[in-house]
């Protein structure tokens, strides 16, 4: 199957993995009916670092300021009729508050810190649940060294 890539674009995610007393922090997404938890983060906009990506999306999601660490994991989310191509990648996070408010964003619904023995049966976009909880068995170190473009 072959698709038109002409105006077609991948999209870049950054998200936070908070882990506080065995404990993930994660935020609920609500479209129509359908709710969905995911690591709190979002697009990466044209000219914005990584790491300052998702202390934005941080403050714009839950009001919290962060500590960006080294990268966790990266994923590709590829819908299987060509529509969109997201690649995720997903960093230890470390929170430098803790008065956690939700955003005023519509499609915010809920935030929780999910205990990581009940992730397993969070509905969860991306489908990271199983990758997770492997993480934190096995800390592997991950870096991330920002951006290295020299003028």
């Amino acid at each position: 199957m072959r698709f038109e890539l002409s105006h077609k674009k991948i999209r870049i995610r950054v998200a936070g993995l908070v882990v506080e007393d065995n404990k993930i922090l994660m935020i609920a997404h609500k479209k129509g009916s359908e709710i969905y938890w995911l690591l709190p983060g979002g697009g990466v906009e044209y000219q914005e670092s990584l790491d300052e990506a998702l202390k934005r999306e941080f403050l714009e999601e839950l009001g919290l300021t962060v500590e960006v660490g080294d990268i966790a994991l990266i994923a590709d989310s590829i819908e299987p009729n060509g529509k969109r191509h997201i690649i995720n990648i997903v960093f230890w996070c470390y929170l430098m508050n803790k008065s956690i408010r939700l955003g005023d964003e519509k499609i915010l619904y809920d935030f929780s810190f999910k205990p990581v023995s009940e992730l397993t049966d969070v509905v969860m976009y991306p489908p990271l649940n199983e990758y997770i909880i492997q993480l934190l068995k096995n800390k592997n170190e991950r870096i991330y060294k920002g951006s290295l473009w020299i003028p």
